[in-house]
C-alpha cells in the first residue's frame, strides 16, 4: 500500500487519464480520490459517475450534457458532468459498461480534448480530469468486443492496481478499528471490545467482498456487540482459512504465515478515556515518512534530487516535505548552501 501511494502520488503530478483496477470493494474510488487530492485540481470538484447505474440515454446525457428547445423555441443548453467539473475529476465508475456510442464518445475526448452536447454541434471543450475504474476482465472485453480497442490503449497506459484485502491482512486490525471508530461516532455508542482473538480470526478469512465485507462485519459486530457470535459467524464462511498472503500462499492451521498480526489501538471512546484511533495511526505515518526521507538525504548527502529518485517521488514533493518537516542540512554552512535556496524553490 506504500507503493500503491507513491504511484498515487506520481500520478497526481500528470494530467493523463488514469485507470484503477482491482476486485470489488477493494477501495478503488478510494485511490482515485487519492490521486485527485493530491493533485492541483484538489481545489475543485471530483465527480463520480457510476456508469451502471444509468440507461445509456441518461448516461450519455449525464455526461456531455444535452441540448433541447425552450419555452421561446430557442435551443437551450443543459450541461454535463464533464463541464459543471471544470478543472476538477470525473471518475468514471465501472467504466467498461458503457454502451459503445458514450466510448466513441469519450475517446473522441480524450483525442481532441473537446465534444458535443447531445443534440448539439458546437464543440465544447473539457478542462476535467478522466479517471475509470474496473473490476472486469478487460481483455476479456476486447476480444467481445464490448470495448473499444483505442478507449482502452487511452485509458490503461497508466494503470493503478488496488490489491485485494486477502494479499494486506496485516491491514486489518488499522482498518477494523478506523471503521468501528467511525461507526461508533455515528452512532454515539461506545466502542466494543476487540481483541486478539477477533482479529486472528479476520486473519484467517478471505474477505472476498474486501473492504466493503468488512465494513459490514464491523456494522454487524457494532450492532450485536457478542464477539463469540462473530467469530463464529467468519468461521462459519466458505473463505475461512484459506486467506492469502501476497505471495498468495494458503494457510489454515491458525498460525501466521507470511503475514503480520498487529495489535489493535483502542479506538477513542465518548469519554475520551483512550488515544484516538486515527490520530495514533496519522503520528505514525508521519514518523515513518520522515524517517524515510532523512534517511535518504543522508545517504545521499543532501543531495535532493537524488534522494528524490531514491524515494521515488518528484523533486518538487521532496522540497516540500523538508519544508513541512523544518528538515535542515547538518552543517550551517550547508544549511546556507542548501537551506534557504531550495526551500526558495517551492515560490
Amino acid at each position: 500500500m506504500r507503493r500503491l501511494r507513491t504511484q498515487a502520488e506520481l500520478l497526481s503530478q500528470t494530467e493523463v487519464p488514469v485507470l484503477v483496477t482491482g476486485e470489488p470493494g477493494s477501495g478503488k474510488c478510494t485511490a482515485a480520490r487519492l490521486v485527485h487530492s493530491l493533485s492541483i485540481r484538489s481545489g475543485f470538484q471530483f465527480m463520480r459517475v457510476k456508469c451502471g447505474a444509468l440507461t445509456a440515454d441518461l448516461l450519455e446525457k449525464e455526461l456531455f450534457g444535452y441540448e433541447h428547445s425552450a419555452g421561446s423555441g430557442l435551443p437551450e443548453s443543459i450541461r454535463g458532468k464533464l463541464e459543471e467539473c471544470a478543472r476538477g475529476t470525473v471518475l468514471l465508475d465501472e467504466f467498461d459498461v458503457l454502451p459503445v456510442a458514450v466510448q466513441l464518445r469519450l475517446l473522441r475526448l480524450l483525442e481532441t480534448g473537446e465534444f458535443t452536447h447531445c443534440g448539439g454541434r458546437v464543440p465544447v471543450h473539457a478542462d476535467a480530469r478522466i479517471i475509470a475504474t474496473t473490476s472486469s476482465d478487460l481483455e476479456l472485453a476486447l476480444v467481445e468486443k464490448s470495448l473499444q480497442e483505442e478507449l482502452f490503449y487511452r485509458l490503461s497506459a497508466f494503470e493503478l492496481r488496488v490489491p485485494p484485502l486477502r494479499e494486506r491482512l496485516e491491514e486489518i486490525p488499522l482498518l477494523l478499528g478506523h471503521m468501528i471508530n467511525r461507526l461508533t461516532k455515528r452512532y454515539g455508542v461506545p466502542a466494543p471490545r476487540v481483541s486478539t482473538d477477533l482479529l486472528d480470526a479476520c486473519q484467517e478469512y478471505a474477505w472476498p467482498g474486501n473492504l466493503r465485507e468488512l465494513e459490514n462485519f464491523a456494522k454487524h459486530y457494532l450492532a450485536r456487540g457478542d464477539e463469540d457470535i462473530a467469530i463464529s459467524d467468519l468461521r462459519s464462511r466458505p473463505g475461512y482459512g484459506r486467506s492469502r498472503n501476497g505471495n498468495g500462499a494458503t494457510h489454515g492451521n491458525g498460525h501466521s504465515n507470511g503475514h503480520v498480526r498487529v495489535s489493535l489501538p483502542m479506538a477513542k471512546t465518548p469519554s475520551g478515556e483512550t488515544s484516538s484511533l486515527k490520530l495514533l495511526v496519522r503520528n505514525a505515518k508521519l514518523e515513518t515518512e520522515k524517517g524515510a526521507i532523512v534517511q535518504a538525504l543522508e545517504q545521499t548527502r543532501w543531495n535532493r534530487k537524488a534522494a528524490a529518485r531514491l524515494l521515488r517521488v518528484s523533486y518538487r514533493a521532496l522540497l516540500y516535505k523538508i519544508q513541512e518537516y523544518q528538515l535542515v542540512p547538518p552543517t550551517a554552512e550547508a544549511a546556507r548552501m542548501f537551506g534557504t535556496d531550495g526551500l526558495g524553490e517551492l515560490k
